[in-house]
């Protein structure tokens, strides 16, 4: 089985210095490709130059063609499968969002998912698949996305063309898969075909051989649910058998447990690794042909960014011990161990350290603005009639000031570790989504505290 990485470039692209270490590092810990989502961090040309890179769109100024092949290079200097992804119908964002394509929106004021019934619409994905597999000319394997399709059939097209289809909408669906991996394989006959499978789970057998996908496509099931909530659905893995030829499983190493979280729980995520290995043991009858695991950056194009991969690096080498445990007899083990340097520090240690740090600072300090200290003596009525104790002040100042001042010096050390990483782009929304706001609310406890009341002028605002 494959063992893929899964990097998603549309939160936080890495700088090439980064990650030339990141592809070395996931070699040694067993990994055998990686999948790439580019997004907005792809160099698109000619029509469709505005939705990537060489416009600046992502605003984190890159990746050059150059580069981008340089990335090809490393991986496969590092003997490892680079398998692109591009999404071609949900989770089109980055490419609805621009005024010249709104038209093609399948809800207005959704820029989520593509309308397969505009007439330039295959145009438009097969353009950015065409240019991406026109830069890797040996390529193996593709992935379409085609995942999370929030919206089908609102438009006045859709609804009619889907109208005397006895499946409905879901033909819209299937139809545009069917022709995009048509087109596809025209181009590249021996290319196999990935695509995610969610959107695929309700439909029957019949109505997938209908639509000769066994032929083109393979599915990628995921799921990134521990152990006590983790199912597949047995008919799932019955369809799936008798139609296609190999199916891949998809786990998560970080960007699953919340939209907003800033360091991975390892012992959750290598929970779900456990979870898919029990059910790969459980269906032996199906053929798969490796795991993704995701490493998502963002829920989506406009979603905030959520566990940096600088930080889920420890998490990623657990998760994929966990793969190699399960694919190497006991007798290799220990050798296998050293191979993966388990015992060593790992790429981004002090990423880890800091942002450890940061979160019991988050912690420290949301204690202090939902705290009885501050509702009890700094409480909105106290505030508009200047009535309250002015000791208790003090120590609502004090410890505002002290929070202020290390979350200040934090700031500094975490903007330079974003900086060696990533853009000035994602690394400014970093600071800006999790770091100024705190700071801004707790400068305003300590603005009423010392200010409004003029208490001890020994304490004094930074």
């Amino acid at each position: 089985m494959h063992m893929i990485v899964h990097l998603d470039l549309k939160g936080a692209p890495l700088k090439i210095a980064f990650l030339e270490r990141v592809l070395s590092s996931i070699k040694k810990w067993g990994a055998t490709g990686i999948l790439i989502e580019w997004e907005d961090s792809f160099p698109y040309t000619g029509v469709i130059a505005n939705i990537g890179s060489l416009t600046d769109a992502s605003g984190d100024g890159m990746y050059t063609v150059e580069e981008v092949k340089h990335i090809l290079y490393c991986a496969k200097e590092n003997e490892l499968e680079v398998i692109q992804l591009v999404q071609t119908i949900g989770h089109m964002e980055f490419v609805l969002k621009h005024p010249c394509y709104r038209k093609c929106q399948e809800k207005a004021r959704s820029p989520a998912v593509l309308c397969p019934s505009q007439t330039n619409s295959q145009e438009l994905v097969r353009t950015m698949v065409l240019q991406a597999l026109e830069i890797q000319p040996d390529a193996k394997y593709f992935h379409i996305g085609a995942d999370e399709v929030w919206h089908t059939a609102v438009c006045i097209k859709c609804q009619y063309r889907a109208i005397p289809n006895n499946l409905g909408p879901l033909s819209l669906y299937l139809e545009h898969i069917r022709d995009l991996a048509l087109f596809i394989k025209q181009q590249r006959p021996d290319l196999t075909i990935l695509m995610w499978d969610d959107m695929l789970r309700s439909t029957s057998a019949n109505v997938l051989q209908h639509y000769k996908l066994g032929e083109l496509v393979q599915p990628v099931v995921w799921n990134y649910n521990v152990k006590a909530d983790f199912s597949i659905n047995p008919q799932t893995w019955d369809c799936y058998r008798t139609i296609f030829p190999s199916s891949w499983v998809a786990s998560a190493f970080k960007g699953a447990s919340g939209s907003c979280e800033v360091y991975p729980n390892t012992d959750r995520y290598v929970n779900n690794q456990e979870a898919w290995i029990d059910e790969v043991q459980k269906v032996a009858s199906v053929n798969f042909a490796g795991v993704v695991l995701t490493g998502w950056s963002r829920y989506d194009h406009f979603a905030t960014l959520c566990e940096l991969l600088a930080v889920s690096m420890e998490c990623l080498r657990s998760c994929l011990h966990v793969w190699n445990k399960f694919m190497t007899n006991s007798c290799q083990r220990t050798a296998l161990e050293r191979k993966m340097g388990l015992t060593e520090g790992v790429l981004g240690q002090e990423f880890i350290h800091t942002m450890k740090i940061f979160m019991k600072l988050r912690d420290r300090s949301q204690q202090l603005l939902h705290s009885d200290l501050v509702a009890t003596w700094l409480n909105p009525w106290q505030i508009e009639h200047g009535y309250t104790n002015p000791a208790h002040l003090e120590l609502i100042a004090n410890e505002s000031i002290t929070l202020i001042r290390e979350l200040t010096a934090l700031r500094s050390t975490i903007q330079r570790l974003l900086a060696t990483v990533t853009g000035s782009r994602s690394t400014n929304e970093w600071v800006g989504t999790f770091i100024t706001p705190l700071l801004k609310k707790l400068t305003d406890v300590q603005d009423l505290a010392i200010r409004r009341y003029n208490i001890d002028a020994s304490v004094k605002p930074i």
